[in-house]
């Protein structure tokens, strides 16, 4: 008696299961996209058809990209990525792959420190690199009525193209509830464009290779713009309200040099190196919930903004590799 209900439940989820997956495929703009797959990049659509049968409704999908991190206060966002444990791991992963951060700084220009906290931030030096199906929460997004469903159609269209290329199941590939994948969490769009192979042997691997990790976290800020040797972000204080009051008046000339800055009230905590001085900036507001620490952002700050254009997660990546270069150097002269 129970194998005959211990199988009929079986029979009933799988029959719910099989009903929510030929709803979603035969949704019109399903459909329509999977024309588009077919007559522009000769997609078969029986596959694809097949393909979107399996993809299954993710709420908690919709529920995180409706609520990102990105929008809590500094504090809260600093204390989940810029902690002793990031740190501490931080420089294990750096003395771990040395000698590739050494050659991707010197092929990029691009600071080991960087790359390291970008990995960190990530996917906590790969140890979490997501646990959606990367087709499901895709889907699920560019299906949906969110305001960015058309990017995240482009980025099914991207994921769709990645997979057939390195030759990958589409229905094996885990990332972000926002579809991103391996340690770096590249989109599939950045994948295809970015990612570069590092490493001497094999394809192009962002989940297992960290050589090609690295290589590639460094090419993307490389081919985003990347000064090399140049500054990322300073702190400032605000004298009173006058930058408040000259932007309010459009009294303000921008882009606003760091040299400049004094002009306008705003006055950095370090002393700006005279090279510096004719470079551009931005001011940066991190607002908790009592009070608001004010920045500078140069050039180099707007590109890790690049890779999430949030204030928040750039500062964190600053801040990061900066605690994470100190504790190394400390430790190597113990």
């Amino acid at each position: 008696m129970f194998r005959f209900f211990a199988s009929l439940i079986l029979f009933f989820s799988l029959l719910s299961s099989a009903y929510a997956d030929a709803a979603f495929v035969n949704r019109q703009d399903v459909h329509d996209f999977i024309e588009h797959m077919v007559h522009r990049y000769h997609f078969k659509k029986s596959e694809l058809v097949a393909l979107f049968s399996q993809v299954k409704i993710r709420p908690q999908v919709m529920h995180h990209i409706n609520k990102p991190l990105e929008k809590e206060f500094w504090r809260t966002y600093q204390m989940l990525f810029v902690n002793e444990w990031r740190i501490q791991h931080g420089v294990e992963y750096w003395q771990a792959h040395e000698a590739t951060l050494n050659r991707a700084e010197q092929v990029y220009g691009v600071p080991a420190g960087i790359i390291v906290a970008t990995i960190g931030i990530e996917t906590k030096y790969g140890q979490k690199m997501g646990e959606y199906r990367v087709i499901d929460s895709l889907s699920n997004i560019a299906f949906s009525n969110s305001t960015r469903k058309d990017f995240f159609q482009n980025e099914l269209q991207e994921f769709l193209l990645l997979v057939r290329e390195q030759h990958l199941n589409p229905l094996k590939i885990m990332g972000s509830y926002a579809g991103a994948i391996g340690q770096p969490q590249f989109m599939p769009s950045s994948y295809r464009r970015y990612a570069v192979k590092f490493s001497p042997r094999g394809p192009i691997d962002l989940i297992h290779n960290d050589a090609d990790v690295i290589g590639s976290v460094a090419n993307y800020y490389k081919r985003h713009g990347w000064k090399k040797e140049q500054p990322i972000a300073a702190p400032v204080l605000l004298l009173s309200n006058r930058y408040s009051y000259l932007l309010e008046h459009n009294k303000i000339q921008f882009p606003l040099t760091a040299g400049a800055l004094p002009n306008y009230g705003i006055i950095p905590k370090t002393k700006i190196d005279p090279d510096d001085a004719e470079l551009h900036v931005q001011l940066v507001a991190l607002e908790s919930r009592y009070n608001t620490e004010y920045w500078v952002g140069f050039n180099n700050f707007s590109v890790i903004k690049l890779y999430n254009p949030s204030d928040l997660y750039a500062m964190a990546v600053y801040q990061l590799a900066s605690y994470t270069r100190a504790l190394r150097d400390k430790l190597d002269h113990a």
